[in-house]
């Protein structure tokens, strides 16, 4: 998920920035006036990234709960149409096709799950496919795109 790399990157270039400022100020390169103001920059962008960040973790929680209850009911049905089929009740070919719709639907709700496991377990935008250098957003709130 890109949105989700680009939040790693944000909090990892915030703090590659917080980092860099403070050596600069520990060993006299930057006036006091300076630092304070670029800290002060540099630590709400954290703090947005780390927001957008825990914002996005707590989406693919919410999807990766979702997709696994869903999971679960296809295995159930899976398994009440095989018995459905030995009890007479279904036609082998009418359960064919209910199996295979079935099958299919449920590979793919596995797909998903191992996908959402995958994104949440990441630490890092390395974990995602590399940093992505995103630019600071100075002086600026995000906004939402209007709709038309």
């Amino acid at each position: 998920m890109r949105k989700l790399r680009i939040a790693f990157s944000k909090k990892e270039k915030s703090d590659r920035l917080l980092a860099k400022l403070n050596e600069l100020h520990e060993a006299g390169d930057v006036v006091e006036e300076q630092y304070k103001a670029m800290k002060e920059e540099y630590s709400t962008f954290l703090e947005q990234a780390e927001a957008d960040l825990s914002a996005l973790q707590s989406e693919l929680k919410e999807r990766l709960e979702q997709s696994e209850s869903e999971l679960s009911r296809q295995k159930q049905e899976l398994e009440n149409l095989e018995v459905r089929i030995k009890v007479g009740e279904l036609s082998s070919e009418r359960s064919r096709r209910q199996e295979n719709r079935l099958r299919r639907h449920t590979e793919k709700l596995e797909t998903e799950v191992k996908e959402l496991t995958r994104l949440l377990a990441a630490a890092s935008s390395e974990d995602l496919g590399g940093f992505i250098d995103v630019p600071l957003q100075r002086g600026r709130r995000p906004t939402r795109k209007r709709r038309r």
